[in-house]
Parts: C-alpha cells; structure tokens; sequence
C-alpha cells in the first residue's frame, strides 16, 4: 500500500513496478487501472451481463496495480466487488499494490474489512524528498534535456518549490524554455527572476488557519467559533466544511485537524468529510459553494 501526496510520484512509482514486471517477469500477466475505471468497468459490466468476464479479467492476473484507491470511497457496491477480488489474488499468493492519498485508516467511508486488508501488508509512506534528493532530480532532468544546470541555481529552486516534484520539475522546465527563447544562459539571477511568481506561489502553501479565517469571513463568523463547542446550524456546517476543505487542501492528519478546531476527535473528522461529501453528491448548488471556496485558494 503507496500512499502521498499529489506530485510525490505514485503513480510513476507504480508504472515503475508495472514496467519491472513487463520487462523481467514477462511470464506474470499483469494489470494497471485506476479505482475510477474498476468501477466504470464493473458498472458495465452489470449493465450488458458480463460480471462474470468482468471478474475472470481482474481475479486471474498475478499483479494487479490498482492506482487512487481513495476514490472507491462510498462507493459500496465496488468496495464489495473489489473486496472479493482482492481475497481471489491474496489467496492464490498474488501481488496487489495499491495507491491512495492517505493511509487506510485515514480514508473516509471505505468498509472495515477493506481497510483491515490493505493494512496486511507494506505499507509506504511517499513523503516529500529532502534537499539534497530535488537537487539530484532537478540535475538529472537538467541532464535529460540536455541543458548545463549551475549547482546554484539547482540549489535555489530546490530550497524554494516546498509542495512536490511535480512543481519541481514544471518550475525548471519554464526556466529552460525561458531561457531558450531569449537566448540567455541559466543562472541564478534569471532563475530569480523568471521563477518569482511561482516561488511566491509555492511560499504561500495552504495551512489548517488560512482555510480556517477563509471559512469564517464566508460566514461571517470569528475564527473562536469554528473551535468552539457550539453546534447551532450556522456554526456547525461552516465547521464541517472547513475541516473538508483542510483535508482536501491541506497535508495536515485528521487528528491535526481536529486538534485545529478545538480538541475535536479524529472521528468528528471522518464524520464532518463524510457528510459534505454526501452533500456535494446531492446537491449541486451545495457542490458549486464548494468548488468555489476550493477555487479561492488557488
């Protein structure tokens, strides 16, 4: 079980393993899919009868690599479907590698058995590289473009881009292609320069108080409120939200978050994402506040 970040590579990591497989294990019959497209098939599947060639496919490979698995949650009757495909493999001594944006015990609405079964085995923790590991891949992507990369420069926008690789590798490309286009060498006062937007993008990261005060000027509320006791309808749904919105657009915990808003359980947590995402599935103007309160922090 990988789990991350968006940008940290999982999804490389898996096509990584995927591509080991196909190239020195060519004897395994392997399978790569996506959580959303499990489900799309088994829906199909339902639909023109052919559950049973729908689990012959998925229960008779020796890999399978299942990417996002976060999305199946709620999702009771895939959970189920997949919760038998993942006893078949597990007890014919398949491998199954699975990806997701948190742990097990972290993914909202997703059954107990199938949780208690994703934690059998390794779990991984991708977590951001460290200086020194994004000075390597800025050179190394430097290398592959065939661009000379100052250890400088290299040096500055490592210590700068703080969310992922992929920002890493995007913010070097754009100094390239700038520096392609004018006909300047790269150095660090270009990269300075060309980079400044992203650089003050990147500094100002969204944190558990910036989604806090955002939900409380929305609702004209004080930030006292959202950590307060008081669970009156106009204080406890902007609450609910803002605990949604920490999750989805924060790295912090579900205990950090709850922490956040006044001692609150991990389990009021669960609860509170849960319900807004209920929400979002039922009503499309509650949906649109939604987009649009995620969209202001962009």
């Amino acid at each position: 079980f990988i789990y991350g970040g968006v940008g940290l590579g999982k999804t490389h990591l898996m096509h990584a393993i995927g591509h080991y497989v196909v190239t020195h294990l060519k004897n395994l019959k392997l399978t790569y899919i996506s959580s959303e497209r499990f489900m799309n098939e088994m829906i199909n599947a339902v639909r023109y009868d052919r559950v049973l060639d729908f689990r012959e496919r998925y229960r008779s490979v020796d890999v399978l690599l299942v990417d996002d698995i976060q999305f199946l949650a709620g999702k009771e009757g895939t959970q189920t479907e997949f919760f038998h495909t993942f006893n078949a493999l597990y007890d014919s001594q398949k491998q199954i590698v699975i990806s997701s944006d948190c742990p097990p015990h972290e993914i909202p609405q997703l059954e107990e058995r199938l949780r208690s079964r994703f934690e059998w085995g390794l779990i991984a923790d991708i977590q951001s590289p460290d200086l020194e590991t994004k000075v390597a891949i800025l050179k190394k992507k430097a290398e592959t473009e065939g661009i000379p990369l100052p250890d400088n420069v290299a040096i500055f926008i490592a210590g700068k881009i703080k969310s992922n690789i992929r920002e890493l590798e995007g913010s070097l490309i754009r100094l390239i292609a700038y520096a392609s286009l004018t006909g300047r060498e790269i150095s660090l006062s270009l990269a300075q320069d060309v980079l400044r937007n992203v650089l003050q993008n990147d500094e100002r990261a969204i944190t558990i108080e910036i989604v806090q005060k955002a939900v409380a000027d929305h609702y004209s509320l004080k930030l006292v409120d959202l950590k307060s006791k008081n669970n009156s309808k106009s204080v406890a749904m902007p609450r609910q939200i803002a605990m949604y919105l920490c999750k989805a657009l924060t790295s912090a915990s579900l205990p950090e978050i709850g922490k956040s808003f006044g001692g609150k359980h991990h389990s009021t947590v669960i609860h509170s994402i849960r319900k807004i995402e209920d929400l979002r599935q039922r009503d499309g103007d509650y949906n649109t506040l939604i987009n649009s309160l995620m969209e202001s922090f962009r």
